[in-house]
């Protein structure tokens, strides 16, 4: 471990080793210079984390581990992988679709509750509580890939059902949209 990862505890005031502090389980454990603190809730098992942004605000996450000397691993990692993110130009955590959707729905509601919005911001919420959210929920918006937008728009079609077997467009009432008329050159 380097000088700036070494824990320090706050009730103790010293440097001390991973391992003696495993023996120690400490209330708090400061790293990184105090820019990453690692503690334990009252009523839960698992540590968790306050790490320090660049801009100067903190962010809490949970480590997922009981394990001092894991923890303190997992606190390290969320802490590096957020600055990089940073130096990139993103945001420090990377939401979900479901979570960015969301906030979306949100403002356009907020719009159209204030009768600023245009009628068409009706028809932007159902489709996206029908559709986005519902197949790409889990999913991070950064990480989707061409393939999942192709995937998404089979998987739409099927339920929407606007194709039919043979390819042709069709409305809900399942009659075409388009009829061709192939006989006389047209």
């Amino acid at each position: 471990m380097t000088e700036s990862t070494v824990p320090t505890v706050r009730s103790h005031r010293l440097r001390v080793s991973v391992t003696e502090l495993s023996n120690l389980q400490p209330d708090t454990v400061y790293l990184r210079d105090g820019e990453v603190i690692l503690y334990r809730r009252s009523r839960s098992l698992l540590y968790q984390c306050r790490y320090k942004l660049s801009d100067g605000s903190w962010t809490r996450r949970t480590t997922g581990r009981a394990s001092l000397e894991n923890a303190i691993a997992v606190a390290c990692d969320l802490y590096d992988e957020s600055r990089y993110r940073q130096k990139l130009g993103l945001a420090h955590r990377a939401h979900s679709f479901a979570h960015i959707a969301g906030i979306c729905v949100n403002e356009l509601r907020r719009k159209i509750d204030s009768t600023t919005g245009k009628t068409s911001f009706q028809d932007y919420v159902s489709c996206i509580e029908r559709y986005f959210i519902p197949y790409f929920k889990d999913k991070c918006l950064e990480e989707l890939t061409d393939l999942d937008i192709r995937e998404f728009e089979v998987w739409r079609d099927r339920h929407t059902h606007l194709v039919k077997a043979n390819g042709q467009l069709c409305g809900n009432d399942r009659t075409p949209l388009f009829e061709a008329n192939c006989d006389d050159g047209g």
